[in-house]
């Protein structure tokens, strides 16, 4: 396939993908569990609509005559370049929004201050990174209508810094959940599928990383080897975006899931009381939406071979 065509086909697999992920998300929350519908529900949910918008906006520049090879009476350059850049801005914006859908899925799941304000924090730099490289994305690097990192030196230094801050914040939420959940009392199998779950944007990343790869190549690049490279970039975007959407989304699935019995449930511990039961907005996880130790008088239990203390989860 050339390159218009594997743009197309990655909006439209990840449109697909994502579509069935947030729906399975949606039924999960509202149907499947009590008070599960949440605020990190509502930015994943504005997140999808900024990728919706932007594969949209894609689609629409390539029926103009982006990535195109041939000529046709009704490709215009103009109106190709004008919606490239919206698709350019809602990718840079949506990407910003699925790493606080994360951020605020691990804030629920917190189980001391501390960490809440560490994310709290992260939330934070986040929000100001997204803004910062949103505007030199669309202002000062905007070269023809549309981001250029390879523009001038200064934007390659802001394209090296936005992918490798970017890779970063991934990797920091992928493994957080290790740390959050390494101290709860639960079976081990639950706690490796929830950290997986949770794990997923790891994936995302790798997107991230093959993005940097190729703003290196373009720093160097000329003519048509460096107009190839910048639709790689925009290919590898849309596809980071479309990973970052599903295992954000993904990880709310586990009672969907856990009907598998060899791989989520044990039935020889179906009928006692594991902790997989877990109450709150964060049943589907396995853990509770707030993980904290409670004597054996408050969790209602007068078992002698239970510790002096138990975690809800």
């Amino acid at each position: 396939m050339g390159q218009r065509e594997d743009l197309v086909a990655a909006m439209a697999v990840f449109l697909i993908v994502d579509s069935i992920a947030i729906a399975a998300r949606l039924y999960v929350r509202t149907k499947m569990l009590t008070r599960g519908f949440g605020l990190d529900d509502v930015v994943l949910i504005i997140t999808y609509i900024g990728f919706i918008i932007s594969c949209a906006m894609g689609f629409t520049s390539m029926r103009y005559g982006y990535a195109a090879t041939d000529q046709q009476p009704y490709y215009d350059k103009t109106k190709a370049t004008q919606f490239l850049f919206v698709n350019q801005l809602t990718l840079y914006i949506s990407a910003g929004l699925v790493k606080l859908a994360v951020a605020l899925v691990l804030y629920r799941l917190a189980s001391t201050k501390q960490l809440r304000w560490v994310l709290i924090g992260s939330m934070v730099i986040v929000t100001i990174w997204t803004i910062v490289m949103t505007i030199f994305a669309s202002w000062p690097c905007a070269q023809s209508g549309s981001s250029n990192w390879a523009g001038s030196k200064t934007c390659t230094q802001v394209g090296y810094f936005r992918t490798i801050t970017n890779i970063f914040i991934d990797y920091f939420y992928a493994l957080l959940p290790i740390y959050i959940l390494k101290k709860v009392r639960m079976n081990t199998r639950l706690k490796i599928s929830v950290m997986l779950l949770l794990g997923l944007g790891a994936f995302a990343s790798s997107a991230t990383i093959v993005k940097l790869v190729i703003i290196v190549r373009l720093s160097t690049a000329k003519g048509e080897e460096a107009q190839a490279l910048h639709h790689d970039l925009l290919l590898w975007a849309d596809i980071e975006l479309g990973l970052a959407t599903f295992a954000a989304s993904a990880a709310a699935l586990r009672p969907l899931l856990k009907h598998i019995p060899d791989i989520w449930s044990n039935p020889r511990t179906s009928n006692s009381h594991v902790t997989s039961e877990a109450v709150g907005p964060y049943r589907s996880l396995g853990v509770a939406n707030e993980m904290h130790p409670m004597s054996k008088r408050e969790g209602g239990t007068s078992c002698r071979d239970t510790e002096e203390q138990i975690y809800v989860v």
